[in-house]
């Protein structure tokens, strides 16, 4: 495995909300809170894990605000 990928995967490792990537059975396998998927290739299991985290992250965020306004409309 190339230093660029160990190091991509380090630095996912090391979000506030981490990303961990594995290679197994000629597939890169991700793991992002609850969610999870496999690739053959890098790039787009990064991409699948990051828009996964994304997706999480904005849900949480409108969950969040919806509790919010319910509390001060009452």
């Amino acid at each position: 495995m190339a230093s660029i990928e160990q190091d991509l995967m380090v630095m996912l490792r090391q979000l506030p909300v981490p990303i961990t990537i594995t290679w197994q059975s000629n597939r890169y396998h991700w793991q992002c809170v609850e969610g999870h998927g496999s690739s053959p290739n890098l790039v787009e299991a990064s991409g699948q894990a990051l828009k996964y985290l994304i997706t999480f992250l904005a849900t949480d965020i409108s969950t969040v605000a919806n509790n919010s306004r319910e509390f001060t409309a009452k």
